[in-house]
């Protein structure tokens, strides 16, 4: 029907056409003049005639004309109807289907005018999803059939279906909706308990974005806190009885205590105005004695007249100040922890140790008062450097500039010499005093192998951690536990601790016969002796 339409609207047009070409040959009418066309203005226009139909007959084709069906696709729906029908609960791969199509074509001579895609796009109109292949059909064993799984109706949790934001004012509603609000964790704890299904303890995010919206569209009040750390309740909704109850007696307890709190420091300031007064004794007005007439001289010689006693003073109660309690040991020569090893550890593995000639004095002065460092210090510098001892690393003269230490052995304990000295001066005050995590590791298994760091390098690890925490240690190069470290502070060591001596009650004296640091040793009172510096 359509394709008669169509020939019916094309036969007008061309008649239509024609008639416009006649209309163009015909001679120019003379212009009317203007009272015609005044006239023509009322009269009403006519109705425009509908071309007439072309003399001429076309034939009509009043029904559809048939598809012509090519060969290959012809040649398909015969193979795929007599090998295949459909079926439920089984299908085939359309792969083979295809392959042994294709064999079947190469086999008749016949070219293959389907691409796969095509092939199976009309397997899929022919039969639908699930189909096999005949019995009758010479395919029937060689091509296998898959048999459809059955589908799973597994049981859905009403929560699934449930709104977030319903599930969480449910839960906020059964904690009580105190007014102090609820902890996020006490939340997530909830609503896994009651609604499993939902996985919130594997993916809190998905509660955490539930009450964040809630806060923006007004439904909850976020208390205090942000996110995670926060206390959440329902917007305007009062909190549950029992829960009032709790939180008017918490009110109640902390009004009491803050009254305790202030009784307290009343009775305190009234103490200490007591003990004031009775620090100051009020001294007795003497009993006054009848004078006796005479003259002064007369009661002299009669021995009546009384010396006036001289005022008392002023008695005041003694206070017991707090002996500062005085370590036995010391903890860098006897460390109780990792972390007590990394001064000297630093001190010693360190490079380069580079030292100021002012740093190297003031050294000598401190702690060898009974060597002239003023005098002898500049010669045996220089002889030092002769030696190769040590050598100057910057300034032009002696007196000047700093000095780096060549040695590789250095014995702390010997002090025979001022060359010995003067390498504990550079060693204690050169700075900075840094270096690798390795050489440090190297030092307390050598000399602390108590700590047991091979064995178990963890501690280690949290050891020096816990020193960058603490601000003793800082890092200035690596990630993590590689690269470089620096003490933070300055660290000075004297000589008994260089040496590594242990007892700080005995007095350290060096192989010269001077004292490093002078110990008076005294009794405490529980009878206990304690070093104490003079």
């Amino acid at each position: 029907m359509p394709s008669i339409k169509l020939k019916k609207k094309t036969q007008e047009y061309l008649a239509e056409k024609e008639r416009s070409k006649q209309l163009t040959k015909e001679p120019e009418e003379e212009k009317e003049t203007e009272i015609e066309k005044n006239k023509k203005k009322d009269v009403k226009p006519k109705k425009k005639e509908k071309p007439p139909v072309l003399e001429a007959e076309v034939p009509v084709i009043l029904e559809k004309r048939k598809r012509t069906v090519p060969p290959g696709e012809q040649q398909l729906t015969d193979w795929l109807t007599e090998h295949v029908e459909s079926r439920e609960g089984a299908s085939v791969s359309y792969q083979t289907l295809f392959e042994y199509f294709t064999d079947f074509c190469a086999q008749q001579n016949i070219p293959v005018t389907v691409d796969p895609s095509q092939f199976n796009r009309d397997v899929k109109d022919k039969f639908g999803k699930e189909f096999g292949i005949k019995e009758s059909s010479p395919y029937k064993g060689l091509i296998r059939e898959i048999k459809a799984k059955p589908k799973s109706t597994k049981p859905k949790a009403e929560s699934l279906t449930m709104k977030m934001r319903d599930i969480v004012e449910e839960i906020l509603k059964e904690t009580g909706n105190p007014t102090n609000g609820v902890r996020f964790p006490n939340i997530k704890v909830a609503t896994a308990n009651k609604y499993p299904a939902l996985q919130v303890d594997l993916q809190p995010h998905k509660l955490l974005q539930a009450l964040e919206r809630g806060v923006y569209y007004g439904r909850i009040e976020l208390v205090k806190g942000t996110g995670k750390c926060g206390f959440y309740r329902i917007f305007g909704a009062e909190p549950r009885e029992d829960i009032k109850e709790k939180e008017e007696k918490e009110k109640e307890k902390e009004k009491q205590k803050k009254e305790e709190k202030l009784q307290k420091k009343k009775e305190r300031k009234e103490s200490e105005k007591e003990n004031k007064e009775g620090d100051e004794e009020p001294v007795k007005p003497e009993e006054e004695t009848p004078k006796k007439k005479g003259t002064k001289r007369k009661l002299e010689e009669k021995g009546d007249v009384k010396k006036e006693e001289e005022p008392q003073k002023k008695k005041k109660k003694k206070r017991h100040i707090k002996k500062p309690k005085w370590e036995k040991t010391d903890p860098h020569s006897n460390p109780e922890k990792i972390d007590d090893t990394f001064p000297l550890a630093f001190t010693y593995c360190s490079e380069p140790k580079e030292a100021s000639f002012g740093k190297i004095k003031k050294y000598l002065v401190e702690n060898y008062p009974s060597v002239n460092a003023e005098t002898r210090l500049k010669p045996a510098i220089e002889k030092g450097i002769e030696k190769g001892i040590w050598e100057q690393s910057s300034g032009n003269s002696v007196g000047q500039g700093s000095y780096r230490l060549l040695l590789d052995d250095f014995d702390p304990e010997s002090s025979k010499t001022i060359d010995d000295m003067i390498c504990q001066a550079i060693v204690a005050s050169h700075e900075p005093k840094q270096s690798t995590v390795i050489r440090i590791k190297q030092y307390i298994m050598d000399y602390h192998p108590d700590f047991n760091i091979e064995s178990r390098p963890h501690k280690f690890k949290t050891a020096m951690e816990r020193a960058l925490k603490n601000g003793v240690v800082r890092q200035i190069t690596g990630i993590g536990m590689s690269g470089t470290f620096q003490l933070a502070k300055p660290f000075i060591p004297p000589p008994r601790t260089l040496a590594g001596v242990e007892d700080l009650t005995e007095e350290w004296i060096g192989d010269e016969g001077v004292s490093g640091e002078n110990y008076v040793v005294r009794k405490t009172k529980s009878g206990r002796y304690a070093g104490r510096q003079a």
